[in-house]
């Protein structure tokens, strides 16, 4: 199977155009597509996004709204898995996007995907169930992992311990990430390949195939 993934396109539907017609079996976001805004400016980035042409698994970023999601991406056509699962094939899929807020004040914008790091690893060990006898079990997520792909500017982590927690316990084979625009790249955290495939609006993202094992193709601009 090959998948296109990507995240971070911050509203620009203009750079998906190219990938039109792309030779892929399914693509993944990681979140935010959107950059606020409102549901007009919204839905054209929605139906380019879908009409690429595979299927698309999206899960929503910390500027993708409430008001947007997940109406606008189901009616466009897209497949929102925030707290659910998916099959495609022999792959299984649980997303869980958004961003931790450490602030819990800060959790009372209801508008916003905010979530504390309990919530994250116990809606995600709820959900393996729903995906642990497929051969490939692959988390899609907006924030990294705490110490995996989410150094920012000023050298600090930015990522979710309780992402971490959740891999560390149950090990899917992968996990596809965005976020952090500064961290693009390839670690590994026990035996799963953790993917920030880059920020889209810059051009940036990742070719997945899925054989015997875990090959990345990184395209840059």
């Amino acid at each position: 199977m090959r998948i296109l993934s990507m995240a971070d396109l911050h509203g620009r539907a203009e750079k998906l155009f190219p990938l039109k017609g792309m030779d892929v079996d399914l693509i993944t976001f990681c979140g935010d597509l959107h950059n606020l805004g409102t549901i007009d400016q919204a839905r054209p980035v929605a139906e380019a996004l879908a009409g690429l042409g595979p299927p698309v698994l999206i899960v929503p970023g910390n500027m993708d709204s409430k008001e947007i999601v997940p109406e606008l991406w189901n009616v466009s056509g897209l497949r929102t898995i925030h707290r659910s699962s998916y099959r495609h094939g022999d792959c299984g899929f649980i997303g869980f996007g958004g961003m931790v807020i450490p602030d819990p004040i800060r959790l009372k914008y209801k508008n916003l995907y905010f979530h504390t790091d309990d919530d994250i690893y116990e809606s995600l060990t709820r959900l393996y169930g729903d995906i642990s006898d497929s051969r490939y079990k692959i988390v899609l997520a907006h924030q990294p992992p705490r110490n995996s792909r989410d150094l920012i500017y000023n050298g600090e982590s930015g990522g979710s311990v309780g992402l971490r927690l959740f891999v560390e316990d149950f090990q899917p084979d992968l996990l596809l990430c965005g976020h952090i625009h500064e961290n693009r790249g390839e670690a590994k955290i026990g035996s799963t390949k953790v993917i920030n495939v880059g920020e889209m609006r810059r051009g940036y993202y990742a070719i997945i195939e899925l054989n015997d094992e875990i090959g990345v193709e990184w395209i840059e601009p």
